[in-house]
């Protein structure tokens, strides 16, 4: 009893040692850069060291750093002169997305006793250097991210090809993960290609394993110079059995050159292609009289051929022709866009006679010769004859006009009505109801005509029915957003899309001129004291997609969306 008394004393004098010496550690916090100076593209690690304390931090959100994974942790304790000491650490693995100096701040948790506080630094940013050997070829080291285009310099609605290529020496590299990146100011197609894999490639008289993880075929949708950038990966390479190391790149921006077409630009005019040509064909060329004939209007070529709308025909009148069905021939690889886009009309004929049928026209502009090309083809005629099977019939169909009534006079007019009817007596005292009753006609009249005039003018200014409508719409996406509070995987992308058609609406901008600078520009100048604000929710709405847990909650970021464009509405300046 004794014995277990003394070891019980024991033990807790020993615990109450240690319970002293921790207490009396000091506790301190620290951030600090694996890196400094750094290159834009490149990865830098942060860590937050803990001493003597346990915490737990989330990965801060950074002014020109873009999150790419962490944390890794590490613990250590250490017993020296009787004094316990601890260290936790936390490391996030970041890639830097800024040009200028980054400004890593201060940050401040709570200590045991006091607050504790890290002290702020900066991480020189210097600009990317691209290493050249002799003969002016790039040495791309031992990872590497490269944005191949066929041409630099295009005129607008011309084709480039874009492949984005991963070059790596190493035979152990596992890429984890890449990115596409967008492309402001083109249309996009994507090509459809096998699932990527290494090629060998001797570039420099290195060998290289190359492998093309995207091909698009781009057009210019607006001109000036467009930049191609963000397309970056980050991988695991093995040094040995038991270890490896993170390894990021990134590649250079492409700028690409768009022209403006000749000018004068034809009035009729139809796109620009590197080849294109219309064909027409018809299932007979004589038929008789409402009798069903198919006609068929192919464009083929080389260039966007989806951006052919039906043409604007003129058919005769005695024709009945329905709307046409389109058929997709086309064909996209990695050399480009090429096939036929055919428009099959359904005609049938309601009189004899002997009919030219209709015909395209227009210009094209031929990116191969600079020139502008005209539309041409053949004149097809259709032989109607009377069917002389069918018996006669009083109606005669017609596209262009109403039904007509044939081959029936005029019925004679009633002048002595023996029916039921309202007395004249009668409809004197009525005279206020039924004035009443034939107002409405008018007024609605008027009020059609005046619904109609505001509907022609939206339709001659669509940009500025467009921007009336923004708040009308922003309310409606909003509510949309509202509905997906509970599920923030859905909410942010939701509130995103919602508040970029509202400032597109606002502007007058179409998707293709949606650039973050550009926007930002327009907002300074339109509501320089908001400008700040929309900054701020339109980076925390891409930060939810990464790290949602570093931005508002979906009702706290809704409430501050909402007091936002209610505030842009009061102070826009048109």
């Amino acid at each position: 009893m004794q014995q277990h008394f003394t070891a019980s004393r024991i033990l807790g004098m020993v615990f109450l040692l240690l319970t002293c010496f921790t207490a009396g550690a000091q506790e301190a916090f620290e951030v600090s850069v694996n890196r400094n100076p750094v290159q834009t593209g490149e990865q830098v690690q942060l860590t937050f060291l803990f001493k003597n304390m346990r915490q737990n931090i989330e990965a801060p959100n950074i002014k020109g750093l873009k999150l790419l994974f962490g944390p890794s942790t590490s613990n250590s304790t250490s017993f020296y002169n009787g004094t316990r000491t601890s260290e936790q650490s936390y490391t996030y693995t970041y890639q830097v997305t800024g040009k200028t100096n980054i400004t890593v701040p201060a940050y401040e948790i709570k200590g045991s006793k006091n607050p504790v506080k890290s002290k702020a630094f900066t991480i020189q940013v210097a600009a990317r250097s691209q290493t050249k050997k002799k003969g002016g070829q790039r040495d791309l080291g031992n990872v590497a991210c490269i944005i191949e285009t066929s041409k630099r310099s295009v005129h607008i609605g011309e084709p480039l090809i874009v492949s984005f290529k991963i070059f790596n020496r190493a035979n152990n590299l596992d890429v984890r993960n890449f990115n596409i990146p967008e492309t402001p100011g083109f249309w996009k197609e994507t090509v459809e290609t096998s699932e990527p894999r290494w090629e060998p490639q001797i570039i420099s008289g290195k060998r290289y394993n190359v492998a093309n993880v995207r091909t698009m075929v781009l057009f210019p949708q607006q001109t000036g110079t467009l930049t191609i950038e963000g397309f970056d990966l980050v991988g695991y390479m093995r040094t040995s059995f038991f270890d490896g190391k993170n390894v990021t790149a990134s590649a250079d921006p492409v700028k690409i050159n768009v022209t403006p077409l000749p000018e004068p630009i034809p009035r009729s005019f139809l796109g620009s292609f590197g080849r294109l040509r219309v064909t027409a064909k018809q299932s007979q060329s004589e038929c008789t009289t409402n009798e069903a004939v198919t006609f068929d209007l192919t464009f083929s070529g080389e260039g966007n051929l989806k951006f052919i709308q039906s043409p604007d025909l003129t058919w005769p009148g005695e024709f009945e022709v329905f709307d046409p069905e389109v058929i997709d021939r086309i064909k996209l690889s990695e050399t480009g866009e090429s096939g036929s886009r055919t428009f099959r009309y359904v005609i049938i004929p309601r009189a004899p006679g002997e009919y030219p049928m209709p015909m395209p026209s227009g210009q094209w502009f031929n990116w191969r010769t600079n020139a502008y090309s005209e539309l041409g083809a053949p004149t097809l005629k259709l032989n109607v004859q009377r069917n002389d099977t069918e018996s006669s019939s009083p109606v005669n169909y017609n596209a262009k006009t109403d039904v007509q009534v044939l081959n029936q006079d005029i019925n004679f007019i009633h002048t002595e009505w023996g029916g039921p009817c309202l007395p004249k007596a009668r409809w004197d005292h009525r005279k206020p109801l039924t004035a009443g009753l034939l107002a409405v006609g008018p007024l609605l009249f008027g009020l059609a005509a005046l619904m109609r005039r505001r509907k022609e003018e939206w339709a001659r200014n669509p940009k500025g029915a467009r921007k009336r409508k923004a708040r009308q719409n922003i309310r409606k996406e909003l509510r949309t957003a509202r509905n997906q509070v509970k599920t923030p995987d859905a909410f942010y992308p939701a509130l995103g899309a919602g508040l970029e058609q509202y400032l597109l609406a606002k502007l007058e901008w179409n998707s293709s001129q949606m650039q973050r600078d550009a926007l930002l520009r327009e907002l300074q100048s339109r509501v320089p004291e908001l400008a700040d604000s929309w900054k701020k929710l339109l980076d925390d709405l891409d930060l939810a997609r990464y790290a949602p847990a570093q931005v508002l909650q979906p009702d706290e970021m809704l409430k501050q969306a909402e007091s936002l464009v209610s505030d842009t509405e009061k102070s826009w300046n048109a």
